[in-house]
């Protein structure tokens, strides 16, 4: 269950409804579409993770090497690293610092003085809802290629490749 706040697009004024998830307690890391914003979300329990190569930090958003792993997004658009959400609007590129009035505002479970981390690539991410079908949010779930790994890369065997260890 989750709830649908109101932020507004710092270009066009319009506002939107989005949720903020913790890819943390939803064990996943997650890239934003280069195009149009979507989020996509990389669930640590999918047998595809398994092929891929080790990621340098979990529950964050993904490093670029998982990127040739995805499919690209429904807009033609790419699921990247460096990408960030957009107004489902105006479609420009939504600040992380404008939206921390908002998130701050909004965020209840937070506790008081809790304070966003204001960047797109840390443990919280923004799925936006879609204007058009109100009540469904612009996520996709493991948007997987197929099982293979591209040429080059070396597959890690079970969890224990999955993080990095420190020594």
């Amino acid at each position: 269950m989750f709830s649908l706040l109101k932020g507004d697009c710092e270009h066009c004024g319009q506002i939107y409804r989005y949720s903020i998830l913790h890819a943390g307690f939803g064990d996943y890391s997650y890239a934003y579409c280069d195009t149009c914003g979507n989020l996509a979300t990389i669930g640590y329990s999918s047998s595809h993770v398994l092929t891929m190569p080790q990621i340098s930090s979990p529950h964050q958003v993904i490093d670029a090497e998982w990127e040739p792993f995805l499919r690209p997004c429904d807009c033609g658009g790419h699921f990247r690293k460096g990408a960030s959400p957009r107004c489902v609007f105006c479609t420009r590129m939504l600040s992380a610092d404008h939206a921390a009035s908002h998130i701050e505002r909004n965020f209840i479970a937070g506790g008081r003085g809790w304070r966003w981390q204001r960047n797109w690539t840390d443990v919280y991410c923004m799925d936006i809802e879609d204007p058009s079908r109100p009540g469904l949010m612009r996520q996709v779930s493991d948007p997987f290629i197929d099982h293979r790994s591209p040429p080059g890369a070396s597959p890690k065997k079970g969890w224990f490749g999955l993080f990095k260890s420190s020594k």
